[in-house]
């Protein structure tokens, strides 16, 4: 006979093993349903476990946990929908940027509650989103930024209690700022930039002491400043540009932790921040308002302004002694260069030749005979004022050989183009402008010695496919900054400030490594600031600040305007044309950074590449605006894209 313990030991293990194997065919079940989800809507199955997919992760239950499908082609039809999303209940990560996911979110997004992130960044989705947001309790980012989401935020958001990074940049939101968000209050990040949204900032930001970056830029927001702003004393990065607000910014000056602060395109009044009431400061734009005095665009490095007093001495002194000698030097250094200069103008038609930086060994007919007596065949580019040959010499060196034609050599224009180039480039110091190495003049012809750049002018490297392709997103980006380096010494470290005036592609130059060097200085002119500085007209077609057209007065907001043309020429692989009479192209309806970006280039999957082409687009955009005292400066241009 069997013992009464024994029989009600088995009774109660027959249910635990009933119940073992039900939740064992539970598990086997719903990861059955994930690999037929996956199969039926994946372009990219196959025959193997799809735990190991590339894109899926899994936990050690072989439950799916994660979908990440950047920049896989989704859009033939199978949207959202037809993903069987109630197959995944261990999901907590879907990422489906840049997928061409069309149509708009399904309700039933909702039944994957146990989502952390959910980013369907830069997509083609559209309508409302759904309700059943409500479900997504569990979730800390959301990023649905780049897309054609419509109308306004459903009230279910305010279930998002864990939330703390919400992007929705570069949609169609409308209605007023959701006052639902300020309930958030884990948020750290949020992002509304570039919608319709409208009205003004509701009063009850109180709630957001957790935020450390708030862009509310390109909407059509009005009014004050809410006064619980005050609250944000976390805040680092914030933008409001190109809205439409009003009064004064009192409220911010308690924001001391901002590091970035744009403020440009509204009509605020009062008075401006000053930058030292802010000690972690490195971006601040606050032209384009209404503030008494003049409107400003002040870029500051995170400086310690509050030097210890003996420190300051020492410094102060040390500083006058080696400015002192420093002046000694560069007093000779110009000396010596105006005697050269001198020559120019008391031998015209004698025989000189001055190589500046070798060591005089190299002559006359050492050039001659490197070109052949200038043949065609070594001519690789003509420039505004002469051609430009290529000599190698038997040492092994390569000089580019600027040549003024024997007519030209006679025109007074020219003969002082020769001799302003000369006269602005034996001063000039600077690793991204091309250097002079010297220059002849010779009863038969002038010419000028320069550094030779291997890869040639910018403008031929983008007209070339071939070549085009070789210069990626990151080397196009590093030549802009490049230009805006070497435009920012001449305009703020050279006294008198060079204005060059003929900035263009044609006059970007690119050595081996494919960095960007300004050439070409035939119309630069040193501008005086006891002068009127009117000028007559030079400059490249379709690179000249429209202002000047009219006026005729030269400043360095001119060079500013070229830049900011030859930073879209860089970007989209052509000059920019008709998009230059519209201020904000960039962030007009309809128009996207794919559109801008040069076709022959893959688009840039790498985020931080991309917020680097997004950087330089909207500096440029700056660069041309109608107003020259509304564009940044070329300092200002520099230190913004060396953030």
């Amino acid at each position: 006979m069997w013992h009464t313990n024994t029989i009600t030991h088995l009774l109660l293990i027959i249910p635990l093993f009933v119940l073992s194997q039900t939740t064992t065919a539970n598990d086997a079940n719903n990861k059955s349903l994930e690999a037929k989800a996956l199969v039926a809507w994946w372009p990219y199955a196959n025959a193997s476990h799809h735990c190991i997919w590339e894109g899926i992760t899994c936990n050690k239950a072989g439950s799916v946990t994660g979908i990440y499908l950047v920049g896989h082609y989704l859009g033939d039809g199978t949207g959202l929908g037809s993903l069987n999303l109630s197959s995944f209940p261990n999901l907590v990560s879907l990422r489906l940027d840049k997928c061409s996911l069309e149509g708009s979110i399904p309700e039933q997004i909702g039944l994957l509650s146990n989502l952390t992130q959910l980013s369907l960044y830069h997509n083609r989705l559209t309508g409302n989103l759904p309700e059943s947001f409500k479900n997504f309790t569990h979730l800390e980012h959301l990023d649905l930024s780049v897309n054609n989401f419509s109308g306004k935020l459903p009230d279910s958001f305010t279930n998002l209690t864990r939330l703390k990074s919400f992007t929705l940049s570069r949609n169609s939101f409308s209605g007023e700022f959701p006052a639902l968000l300020t309930n958030l209050i884990h948020l750290e990040y949020l992002d509304l930039s570039t919608n319709n949204f409208s009205g003004n900032l509701p009063d009850s930001f109180t709630n957001l002491t957790q935020l450390e970056y708030l862009d509310l830029s390109d909407n059509n927001f009005s009014g004050n400043l809410p006064d619980s702003f005050t609250n944000l004393i976390r805040l680092k990065s914030l933008s409001l540009s190109m809205n439409h607000m009003t009064g004064a910014i009192t409220s911010l000056r308690v924001c001391i932790s901002l590091e970035y602060l744009d403020l440009s395109s509204n009509s605020f009044v009062g008075e401006q921040l000053n930058k030292l009431e802010f000690p972690n400061l490195k971006f601040l734009n606050q032209s384009c308002n209404a503030f008494s005095g003049h409107s400003t665009y002040t870029y500051r490095k995170k400086l310690n302004v509050y030097f210890d007093y003996f420190l300051k001495i020492i410094f102060a002194f040390f500083c006058f002694v080696l400015g002192y000698v420093l002046a000694y030097v560069f007093y000779h250094i110009r000396k010596a260069s105006t005697k050269k200069i001198h020559h120019l103008e008391t031998k015209k038609h004698g025989n000189v030749c001055s190589i500046l930086n070798y060591d005089g060994t190299i002559a006359y007919e050492d050039f001659i005979a490197a070109t052949e007596d200038f043949d065609l065949k070594y001519c690789i580019g003509t420039g505004g004022f002469g051609s430009v040959y290529e000599a190698k010499l038997p040492s092994g060196q390569t000089f580019a050989l600027k040549k003024l034609h024997g007519f030209e050599a006679k025109q007074p224009a020219f003969d002082q183009s020769f001799k302003n180039e000369v006269q602005v480039l034996t001063n000039l110091r600077h690793k991204n402008i091309v250097k002079l190495y010297g220059f002849c003049l010779h009863n038969k012809c002038n010419f000028l010695v320069y550094q030779y750049m291997e890869k040639g002018s910018l403008f031929c490297t983008l007209s070339d496919s071939e070549l085009a392709v070789q210069v990626d997103w990151i080397k196009r980006v590093n030549i802009i900054k490049d230009v805006a380096h070497a435009l920012a010494y001449m305009h703020h470290d050279c006294s008198p400030p060079i204005v060059h005036r003929d900035i263009s592609s044609n006059n970007i130059l690119l050595n081996s490594e494919l960095e960007g060097f300004v050439a070409d200085f035939g119309a630069a002119r040193l501008l005086d600031p006891d002068s009127s500085n009117q000028t007559a007209i030079v400059g490249t077609l379709g690179y000249i600040a429209p202002k000047l057209a009219y006026n005729m007065i030269v400043t360095e907001k001119c060079d500013v305007y070229s830049f900011g043309v030859v930073a879209l020429e860089t970007i989209g692989g052509k000059h920019p044309g008709d998009l230059l009479s519209s201020l904000n192209y960039l962030t007009s309806r309809g128009t996207t950074l794919e559109n801008i970006l040069d076709k022959r280039l893959p688009y840039p999957t790498d985020r931080w590449i991309e917020k680097e082409i997004v950087r330089v687009c909207n500096v440029a955009v700056g660069c041309f605006l109608i107003d020259p005292k509304c564009r940044p400066t070329m300092r200002e241009v520099s230190q913004e894209l060396s953030c």
